[in-house]
Formats: structure tokens, sequence, C-alpha cells
């Protein structure tokens, strides 16, 4: 039996690392195994401490010797972890059509190699299997061997070619997709809106991860994942060393497994394996809502001191001035008086202007959205006998309701691009895209989608002209500099009106 290569993911924690590989070099099929060590490049402006760590990080992937080969990749820049999988994994599992794969905070037990391999040997030709978890929450259940479950997990875990092929990196794209197949229910299973709110925080720009969009990658081919029964895991990072890991030891395990034996299994949903982990979450989840009971309390408060002490408004005028409902905020967005989000994404950098409403919308990063836009509000079917809500309704709107069901999609998504500025007064209607970089000039009801770098004015709308040549504009798609990391953004003000060297310049990299 060949085995399947081991890819790692470092960065600044030497000690973490040492515990990972040490752990790993106890497994019996390390010495016939193939290491691959990614070691992450330092950011700029790296202070002298953290660049001591990376520096030692990388000293220890050069000394490694405890495997059949040991191939160290070092990057010359900071490509951050999410990128750094991305692309990795994506190298090795072109190579070997199969991959193990490790951050540097995951110490596992001396059978976790024999599980991922036999795993990966067995499954490899069911496209429907496709992720195997070393990792399984603690819990009471009875449960057997392994099990499979539509939710995948990534402390120590694998995949085959066939199956990262779907993984899909545009956060935008999935979103959309889930929304339209009224996916919502499935892909949070467990954890409430705790993976909407990573999935809209990677659209906004508050985050950059890559597995919520390996979940939701999974989740739109129908793929499974295959669970031990108990952890061969365990994940040291709870410690706040890691970028998205916080000080907490409910995942913790205080014995892990020895050995998990694979043997083939129908492929079903295994009700106590979800019991398990739906359990699990709960408890989290309860935890979480004692700790947001208390910041409401601190709101409620907040209120009453500015209904009983009317110089108290101007201090909190930000958080009073605005309706949020299930929406989701990036960085340094300016939301002005009177502005209405429902179920909407805002982009980081992006200001909106006062009296705007947002429904089912998505907001790019760095638009500028002038005053009283209406951006969705619903749609009503028009091949019925009536188009009032309540024959084909739940929502009541008009306080009743006599349909047993929802027979018709109310609500269509809309998605506004980066870099768009929006006039006054403008209305956008559900289901419409507009592309990066458009403009819409003031009073414009926007009734279609609008092409990237187009501005467009009127009722009925149209195209005036674009705002650069053919080739600019797909240069700049390719560049898609709204996604620079915030050091870089000094370009954008560098090279302004220079688009020629801009462009140049980055297309080159």
């Amino acid at each position: 039996m060949s085995y399947a290569p081991i890819v790692l993911f470092a960065y600044n924690r030497p000690i973490h690392m040492k515990k990972t590989l040490d752990a790993l070099a106890q497994n019996s099929e390390a010495t016939e195994s193939i290491l691959y060590i990614y070691c992450d490049g330092p950011k700029a402006n790296c202070n002298e401490n953290l660049l001591a760590n990376i520096n030692e990080v990388r000293a220890i992937a050069d000394t490694e010797s405890r495997f059949e080969k040991v191939e160290v990749i070092k990057r010359e820049g900071n490509y951050g972890l999410a990128e750094n999988i991305r692309d990795g994994v994506s190298t090795v599992v072109n190579l070997y059509d199969n991959v193990i794969v490790l951050e540097d905070d995951i110490v596992v037990s001396k059978g976790f190699l024999k599980y991922m391999n036999n795993a990966l040997d067995l499954y490899k030709y069911d496209e429907r299997i496709m992720h195997i978890s070393g990792y399984m929450y603690p819990h009471s259940e009875e449960l057997p061997e392994t099990f499979f479950y539509n939710v995948t997990l990534c402390w120590g875990w694998a995949t085959w070619n066939r199956a990262w092929f779907h993984f899909n990196n545009d956060a935008i794209h999935l979103w959309q997709t889930i929304e339209s197949n009224e996916l919502w229910r499935a892909f949070e299973k467990f954890g409430g809106e705790r993976l909407r709110s990573q999935l809209a925080d990677n659209i906004t720009g508050k985050l950059n991860t890559w597995f919520v969009k390996w979940h939701a990658s999974v989740l739109l081919n129908g793929g499974y994942t295959l669970f031990p029964s108990k952890s061969l895991v365990q994940n040291i990072g709870f410690d706040n060393s890691g970028i998205h890991t916080g000080d907490q030891n409910d995942y913790f395990h205080a014995q892990l497994a020895k050995a998990i034996e694979v043997e083939k299994i129908e492929l079903s949903q295994n009700s106590s394996g979800e019991k398990a982990i739906r359990s699990f979450y709960q408890n989290l989840n309860s935890a979480s809502q004692t700790r947001l009971s208390k910041s409401k309390i601190k709101k409620t408060f907040k209120l009453f001191l500015i209904s009983v002490i009317p110089s108290f408004k101007k201090l909190f005028e930000d958080s009073v001035d605005f309706i949020k409902i299930r929406s989701h905020l990036g960085y340094n967005v300016k939301l002005t008086p009177k502005t209405v989000l429902i179920d909407s994404l805002i982009g980081s950098y992006t200001y909106v202007s006062q009296n705007a409403t947002f429904k089912n919308t998505i907001v790019g990063k760095f638009c500028s959205i002038g005053p009283n836009l209406i951006s969705g509000w619903g749609v009503h079917p028009t091949m019925g006998i009536s188009t009032h809500p309540m024959f084909y309704s739940l929502n009541k709107q008009n306080g009743i309701t006599l349909s047993t069901e929802n027979k018709y999609r109310e609500s269509k998504l809309i998605t506004i691009g980066n870099d768009v500025f929006i006039g006054m007064n403008v209305l956008i209607l559900d289901g419409v895209t507009v592309g990066h970089g458009a403009i819409i000039g003031a009073g414009t009801v926007v009734s279609k989608d609008v092409p990237p770098f187009a501005i467009v004015v009127g009722n009925p709308m149209r195209i005036v002209r674009y705002r650069h040549s053919d080739d600019t504009i797909e240069a700049l798609l390719k560049i898609n500099w709204w996604d620079f990391p915030p050091e870089k953004l000094n370009e954008v003000e560098k090279y302004f009106f220079d688009l020629e060297n801009f462009i140049n310049n980055n297309l080159s990299e």
C-alpha cells in the first residue's frame, strides 16, 4: 500500500509545530510517508519577535528527517493561511490524487495515519464521499467505529483530487447558490448562524478563510464526510496563539483514540452521530447565548440612558440611527441615519448615505451609495388568480394568511459588486447583479444586470458608456485591487490617475 502525502501548514508557532511533528512521527506509517511543510512568510512591517518565530519554524522544518521524504516550501511573502492552504493542497493533491492535511496546532494519535490512509484507499472511487475527518467532537453517544455526516471538519483531514476539484473560492457565488436553492438550513446544520456569519465575513472583507468555502462546496456537490467514533486529533491552538481561535477548552479531549478500524459502511447519515454533533453545538450555542444575554442587557441599559438623558444620544448615535436585521458589515463601513439593512451584507470601506434601504442584498467593498436608495423589497407572482400574498405566503403581510405553504419565492438576491458608485434616488429591483466598478446615475431604475465598469442612467435603464477601454477593464478585473490587503491599498492612491503603470506593476507580479 502506498501512503498518501501529508501536507503541514505552518507560520509562526514553533512550539506548536514541534508538538505536531513529534506526534505525527510516532505513527508507524510516518517513515513511509512524504511530508510537505508549507512555511508562510512574514507580513510587511513584521516585528522582530514575530520574525524570529517565523525563522525558528523554518529551522525546525529544515531539520525534520523522520519521514520518507520532507519537502519544505518557504513562502517569500505572506500568503495568509487561506491562500497557503488553497495553493498547497491544490499543488500536492494534483500530484498524488489524494492528500492528508494538518495545520501547525494539530496533535494526532498513533493511529491517525493508518485511519486516514485506509479510508482514502477504501472510498477512493466513491465520488459522494469528499472529505475524511480525523477529529470528532467530545460526546457520550454510543457510535459505530465510523459514520457519515454531510458536514466537513478541518482539524486533521484528508481528501481526493476528484473532490478538491469542486472547491470554490468565490464566497459570493457560494452565497448566491445557497440562497437561490434555499439551502441555508442544510448549510448551517448545527451551528446556528455560525457558518453563515463566517461566509458573510468572507464577502464583506472581515475574514479571509478557506474552510467555510470548502464546507459550502462539499454541500453544494452532495458530498459526505467520514467521521471516526472517537477523535484521533487534538487541536492545541485554543490558547490565543492562532488567528481565528480564542482561549477555550470546549473542543478538548482527555484522551484520543489509539486506533479506528475502517470498514465499508452504507452511505447514509448516522442518526447517533448527528445527535452527538448537534448536542455538542447546542451546548456550545447555549453558552454563547448566555454571553449574548449579557450584551443585550448592556444594550437595553444604553437605550434607557438615551431615553432619559438626551445628551447621551449623540454619544451612541451610530448604534441607534440605523436598523440592522440579520445583516453583516465589513470593516470601516459608514451607515448614515435612517439606513435599513435586512438580510444584507455591506463590504469593507463602503459608505451609505441617509435613508437607504437594503433587503436581501450583497454590497461589495469600496462602494459609494447615495441617499434614498431602495435595493430590493420583494416580488409578487403575476400568473396566479391574485397578486396578494395572503393566498401564497406564510409571512402574513396584512396580518393573516389563507396559505398553508410558501408557494412563491418572494425575494431574490441582489448583488452589487466592488467599487460601485450609486447616485441619489436609485431603485434596484430584485435579482439584479451590478458589476464591479459600475456607476448608477441618479434616479435610475436598475431593472436588469449591469456589466462591470458600465455607466447606466434612466428609466428604462440604458448604458451610456463604459469607464475604461475593454483591455483596461479586463486588466482591472484580473487584478481585483479591492481584495488587496490593507498595507497594499496605498498603491491605489499612488497610481490613482496612472492606470497604465498601476496595471503593469500588478499584472507583472
